[in-house]
């Protein structure tokens, strides 16, 4: 009955309101929040209203953009916001969402899915759930084959425009404040990806944990040595474990040149993570997406892989060999490390080249200006 009256519902005649439905995760972030500053650039919500779907409205009571809501649709919601909920979801002409999905509830309505990070590893449980789209966002045409294949949408559906995020890759953001108004001569951002997560309802988790909750450093000894060497060469690193990274398992001692970052510091700084990521001389990552997106930068790029094989027990790749795209310096263990942040203080960037064959097959766009991009795709190709 239920599925019944969802399809009886989802093919209804509506006549859809000027409504724009917004998603990220976390709350106000990503592609999507991206996006939404080149809409109120460009006036959208002079005739749209603008709806922020988020898991605590009152979070952002202190925001008063014209026409622009935020509405509670995560967690345990009240019997009048369910009905609100339903209503706009019902009504709205547009959905742009890029993590958590939100579903298209009649076929009239028009769903712009923008993604948040291109294919390095199959989650075929999430992939295969994104749902009815009308377009998918991508960086390439060299991804679109991929992510067909991973989430059974058509290949037509696919729009090589970039990520408005990586906009602010090329910002210049002033990051004084979050380094404690101190100068390094490097620094260098740590971004591995999540090893456990912070929640227990996925079992996408690996059962083994690092001694201090990160690759590659595996005791407090090494955690001194390499404190050392970052001394010695001025360079500051900084470690911004994942959204998902249950946090508990990560052990590190107060340290002059190896800190960590978390999104509650940049929120502090009104700075978003790509604006920092910008702003630093070397990346440390592992089998994160965001590799992809770093290589806009032209900056060195370092790939822990001394936990691939544990990895890939729980995880599949969505290439055969992730060596044969995934270039630049592979660190195996703490030695590579040590090498590698040499390597930086030295500006010797070993793998320049490899690095530079992938960001050309990886990003059709290589600029700062994929949110006009997208925002252009709405006005001449969806009507808005």
């Amino acid at each position: 009955m239920k599925k019944t009256l969802k399809r009886i519902i989802y093919n209804f005649p509506i006549h859809l309101k000027k409504y724009i439905i917004l998603e990220s995760n976390p709350d106000l972030s990503d592609n999507t929040y991206s996006l939404y500053l080149n809409l109120l650039k460009n006036k959208v919500n002079e005739s749209y209203k603008i709806f922020w779907f988020v898991k605590d409205k009152t979070l952002y009571k202190d925001i008063h953009e014209k026409n622009v809501y935020f509405i509670n649709h995560y967690g345990k919601l009240s019997f009048i916001e369910k009905i609100k909920d339903f209503y706009i979801s019902l009504n709205a002409k547009y959905i742009i969402d890029c993590n958590k999905l939100v579903y298209k509830r009649n076929k009239h309505q028009k769903r712009l899915y923008l993604g948040h990070g291109m294919p390095y590893k199959k989650v075929i449980e999430y992939c295969k759930l994104i749902g009815d789209v009308d377009y998918f966002l991508s960086l390439s045409p060299f991804f679109d084959d991929i992510l067909s294949e991973l989430t059974c949408i058509d290949r037509n559906k696919f729009i090589d425009l970039g990520y408005p995020r990586n906009d602010d890759l090329f910002s210049n953001k002033n990051i004084k404040n979050i380094l404690k108004n101190k100068t390094y001569e490097k620094i260098i951002l740590w971004l591995p990806t999540y090893r456990q997560r912070e929640s227990n309802s996925s079992n996408l988790s690996m059962n083994n944990t690092f001694n201090l909750g990160i690759p590659v450093i595996y005791n407090t000894k090494n955690l001194k040595i390499l404190n050392d060497i970052l001394k010695k060469h001025n360079i500051l690193l900084v470690l911004k474990p994942h959204p998902a990274q249950d946090l508990s398992v990560i052990k590190t001692e107060n340290l002059s040149n190896f800190i960590i970052l978390t999104n509650e510091d940049l929120n502090k700084e009104n700075i978003n993570l790509y604006e920092f990521l910008g702003r630093t001389d070397a990346l440390i990552t592992d089998y994160s997406s965001v590799y992809y997106d770093y290589l806009l930068t032209d900056k060195p790029i370092a790939i822990t892989t001394d936990d691939l094989e544990e990895y890939k027990k729980v995880f599949e790749f969505v290439y055969d060999n992730i060596y044969d795209v995934i270039k630049g310096e592979y660190i195996n263990n703490f030695e590579d490390l040590k090498l590698f942040i040499q390597n930086v203080a030295s500006g010797n960037d070993v793998a320049k080249e490899d690095r530079t064959n992938t960001k050309q097959i990886s990003h059709k766009f290589q600029d700062g200006n994929s949110s006009n991009r997208v925002y252009e795709f709405l006005v001449k190709n969806m009507g808005l």
